[in-house]
């Protein structure tokens, strides 16, 4: 007996210590090794947050999102392993404020010694604005170096509406409110025109500015350099803005020779993964993206987010109850949408900073019912690209009468009162209908500037001046007293852990809200968000819910500004 039980000691000791060997063998082989790249790819669509189609996820892997970027590029700077970034940039569709963002934490990165290299294959404005915050950039020989200025242009419908018989009756509050403009006007007015031109030329001195800082240039060199542009790849370096053209190999090589001749690559979801910290206390990070509407979000079977406002106020209750939250930031990406619902959500952000500090983080975009839903927040962060600002109100309709006659159609109707007729896409607004909207529309403006004089410790008036749905860059916008601070989402968290009184030392996790659920937990679980979010939308449920959106009257939505170019 006594033979068996030492057989079984020796069994139970040799299982002991296999699975404490195996155990280390994981923790060991899931660290970040000495003299590691961190390699980042950049390229087309780059959201804030982690879509809810799922199936997206299983087709085409985890989606990068900007946190996901600047989250690495941060851990990073910090982590004595990692020696170095190697960035691939493709052509994206992100603009300035994202960018700006990508940028601060490469610039940051740089700024621990250590080294970042930038390879385009072929370069543009955006691209190459982005690629220009590393120490080194490189292009591939033979390729084209389109660097040519910014422009911005909009194609108005007027035109095509008058051929089809469809009158747009829209009305506006705020001398800038041109957001409809391109269904009413055929060419720019001057109103339209002013702030576009302001935005673009803000863009251009941010991207020339930006540009002389990295590559230690004068603006002026940088713009002759753009002038004189577009270029052959092989033609850049003799520019200053390209250090040397290679091939993938020979950035391989190169990449290799400065990393003291180790040869260790890590992706950007693989180190995010391997350098989690799990910690007590956490700060919240609400994303509020896309057109503002009421009741839950919703993507469209393109992946297109809109923004419910019952999904981000339950966020906001969910990160105001949790002891574990001791801040929250808001990461707004919205042009805007029903005033009222951005009223929700700007409402739950005041209630949750009686309780704990909130603080909003500007992306691209945050107009109108975006700004309108941040106004009230113990801070404000934007980067100087961001479009802020448009303080101001819309409605209308498209009369389709006219169309109609053309398709030989006919239509008749009984109505129990005058205002029936309000949403009637067969008839312009009568002229009560007509007062009674402006009527509305001027209470919801005076709300809007009001909310804004209190939130930001304005005059009503002065409010009234720097509004009228006028955009502005988040570089105006801080001028204006719209914005406290420029910088990106660190900057913002940095910020919500002084409010909080977090020490320096402490640290402290992210909590991503909505939280992001795959595909097989929300098979395996499925949630209320579960109906909103569904893992293969209808077309039918996402155009059910643009045709809900066009029923309510006041819209607090960005103006027609155009896309950088």
């Amino acid at each position: 007996m006594k033979r068996i039980g030492k057989i079984i000691l020796l069994v139970l000791a040799t299982f002991v210590a296999v699975v404490v060997v195996a155990i280390f063998g994981i923790i060991y082989s899931r660290r970040v090794k000495p003299h590691t790249v961190l390699v980042i790819r950049i390229e087309g669509e780059i959201p804030e947050e982690t879509p809810q189609n799922s199936l997206q996820e299983i087709f085409n892997g985890p989606t990068t999102t900007v946190t996901d970027i600047t989250e690495g590029i941060e851990r990073a700077r910090t982590d004595p392993h990692i020696t170095a970034i190697e960035l691939h940039v493709g052509e994206t569709s992100m603009s300035m404020g994202k960018i700006q963002e990508i940028r601060d934490s490469i610039r940051s990165f740089n700024r621990a010694r250590k080294l970042s290299v930038a390879y385009l294959e072929f370069a543009t404005n955006r691209s190459y604005y982005l690629s220009s915050a590393c120490t080194t950039l490189e292009m591939l020989p033979k390729s084209e170096f389109h660097l040519h200025g910014i422009m911005a242009s909009t194609t108005f419908l007027r035109g095509t509406f008058d051929k089809l018989g469809i009158f747009p009756d829209f009305l506006h509050i705020g001398d800038y409110k041109n957001a409809t403009n391109v269904y009413t006007e055929k060419k720019f007015t001057a109103a339209h025109r002013e702030a576009t031109k302001a935005l673009v030329d803000d863009w251009y001195r941010q991207l020339v500015q930006g540009i002389a800082a990295s590559r230690n240039m004068k603006p002026e060199e940088v713009e002759k350099a753009i002038a004189a542009g577009p270029y052959n790849s092989d033609d850049a370096p003799a520019t200053g803005l390209v250090d040397r053209v290679a091939y993938g190999d020979e950035l391989h090589d190169f990449i290799e020779r400065k990393n003291r001749g180790y040869d260790r690559h890590i992706s950007l979801h693989t180190y995010l993964d391997r350098t989690e910290k799990f910690t007590a206390n956490k700060i919240a990070i609400i994303y509020a993206v896309g057109e503002i509407g009421p009741g839950r979000s919703a993507a469209s079977p393109v992946g297109e987010e809109m923004m419910g406002s019952e999904t981000i106020a339950q966020q906001f209750r969910r990160a105001r109850t949790d002891d574990f939250v001791k801040a929250v930031v808001v990461r707004v990406d919205s042009p805007g949408g029903v005033a009222y619902s951005s009223e929700v959500i700007r409402h739950e952000l005041q209630l949750t900073k009686q309780v704990k500090p909130v603080v909003v983080s500007m992306s691209d975009v945050a107009a109108s019912g975006g700004y309108w839903l941040s106004m009230s927040a113990n801070r404000i962060i934007a980067e100087p690209g961001t479009i802020t600002g448009s303080i101001g109100v819309l409605m209308g309709k498209f009369n389709l009468q006219g169309l109609y006659e053309k398709l030989g159609l006919s239509t008749d109707f009984v109505a129990t009162t005058p205002n029936s007729t309000l949403e009637y896409p067969l008839q312009n607004f009568t002229p009560e209908q007509r007062d009674l909207e402006l009527k509305n529309m001027r209470e919801t403006y005076h709300d809007f500037i009001e909310g804004v004089a209190e939130g930001r410790h304005m005059k009503v008036e002065d409010v009234d001046k720097i509004a009228q749905g006028r955009v502005w860059t988040g570089e105006r916008a801080q001028q204006l007293g719209l914005v406290d601070e420029l910088g990106g989402l660190h900057t913002a968290i940095a910020r919500a852990r002084e409010l909080a009184k977090i020490p320096a030392n402490e640290k402290v996790g992210l909590l991503s809200l909505p939280e992001h659920r795959s595909f097989f937990e929300r098979l395996l679980a499925p949630s209320e968000d579960d109906s909103a979010f569904a893992s293969t939308p209808s077309l039918h449920a996402w155009l059910g819910k643009l045709e809900s959106l066009e029923n309510y009257s006041v819209w607090t939505i960005l103006p027609g500004v155009p896309e950088m170019q």
